[in-house]
C-alpha cells in the first residue's frame, strides 16, 4: 500500500492534469451543441460498425440454421403462393401483373438481416441493415422464414427500426386455418418469447389444441397465409364469453437471422384510408 501512495504522490501534477483535462472535454461536449453533434454522429457510426461486425460473426456461425430455415421457407412461399391465387385472396382491380403467370401482384419483397434484437423487455425492437435507400418505409410489415416478425415503425438510409411481435403495442387479428375465420387479436404479455395470448375470440368456437394461425386476407400490413402459430392450450370460462387462449409462436426471435421486408405496391392507397379512420395512438394494428 505505501509504495502505492508513493507513486500517486510522485504522479500527483500529471494524474490532476489529465482529470482536469477528462472534465474539461466533457463539459465541452455536453454544453456545446456543435461538438455535442460531431461526437453523437462519430459514437453513433462506431456503434453501428460493432453491431455489424457482431452480426457478421453470428451469421457465419447459425449458417447451418440459416439454411435449413431457407429450406422450410420455401415450402411456405409455396403454399402462400396457392393461398393468395386462390379464392382467399383479396379481390381488386390493378395493372400490376406478372408477365409470365398473369395474376394479380400485390407485394414485393426486400430482403434483410438483423443487426440487434432484443425478447427481453416489455417492448422489444429489432434493427436492420437496410433503410429507405433501400425501399424501406414504415408501415411495412417483416417476416422472417418462420413465420411473422414485426413491422417498421422508423426508417433511416441504411438502417430500419422494426416494432417486434414481442411488443405490448403490437397486435394482429389471426386466421384459423381449420374454421376458415379470423377472430380475436394476439398480443403479447411480456413474459415468454416463445409464447402470446390470443384474446376476444368467441368461447363457442369449436377451437382444437395445434390449430394453426395465419395471417389473414383482412390484414392491412401483412399478405394473407404467413403463419403465426399453433395453439397449444384454451380455456373457457362459464362468467365469459370468451376463451383464454394460449399461442406458440412460428418464429424463434432469439434465432432471428435473415428476414424480408415486405412492401405493399398499393400502401398509399391504403395510407389515404388510414388518415380518415381513427386508430389507437403508438398501436401496430393489422
Amino acid at each position: 500500500m505505501l509504495v502505492i501512495f508513493r507513486w500517486i504522490r510522485n504522479q500527483a501534477y500529471p494524474l490532476l492534469y489529465v482529470l482536469l483535462l477528462l472534465s474539461a472535454v466533457t463539459q465541452i461536449f455536453r454544453y456545446h451543441f456543435y461538438q455535442h453533434s460531431i461526437y453523437f454522429g462519430h459514437a453513433l457510426g462506431i456503434h453501428r460498425s460493432i453491431d455489424v461486425w457482431k452480426s457478421g460473426i453470428t451469421s457465419y456461425f447459425k449458417l447451418r440454421t440459416t439454411n435449413e430455415q431457407l429450406v422450410k421457407e420455401n415450402g411456405l412461399l409455396r403454399n402462400q403462393l396457392n393461398w393468395n391465387l386462390t379464392s382467399n385472396s383479396p379481390k381488386g382491380a390493378s395493372t400490376y401483373k406478372d408477365t409470365f403467370t398473369n395474376t394479380l401482384i400485390k407485394y414485393e419483397y426486400i430482403p434483410a438481416r438483423v443487426i440487434r434484437n432484443s425478447v427481453n423487455e416489455q417492448n422489444n425492437f429489432i434493427v436492420l441493415d437496410r433503410g429507405y435507400k433501400d425501399g424501406i418505409k414504415k408501415h411495412m410489415s417483416v417476416i422472417c422464414p418462420m413465420g411473422i416478425v414485426g413491422v417498421v415503425v422508423e426508417s433511416a438510409a441504411h438502417y430500419s427500426l422494426v416494432m417486434s411481435v414481442l411488443n405490448s403495442k403490437f397486435e394482429i387479428t389471426p386466421y384459423f386455418y381449420n374454421l376458415k375465420i379470423s377472430q380475436g387479436v394476439i398480443s403479447w404479455d411480456g413474459d415468454d418469447p416463445s409464447y402470446v395470448e390470443l384474446e376476444e375470440v368467441n368461447r363457442f368456437v369449436k377451437l382444437k389444441n395445434g390449430m394453426k394461425l395465419y395471417t389473414s386476407n383482412y390484414s392491412l400490413l401483412f399478405p394473407a397465409g404467413i403463419p403465426i402459430g399453433t395453439i397449444e392450450k384454451s380455456e373457457s370460462n362459464l362468467k365469459s364469453n370468451f376463451y383464454s387462449i394460449k399461442v406458440k409462436l412460428a418464429t424463434d426471435f432469439s434465432q432471428l437471422d435473415v428476414v424480408t421486408v415486405i412492401k405493399n405496391i398499393h400502401q398509399n392507397e391504403l395510407d389515404v384510408l388510414n388518415q380518415i379512420i381513427p386508430t389507437q395512438e403508438g398501436g401496430a394494428n393489422d
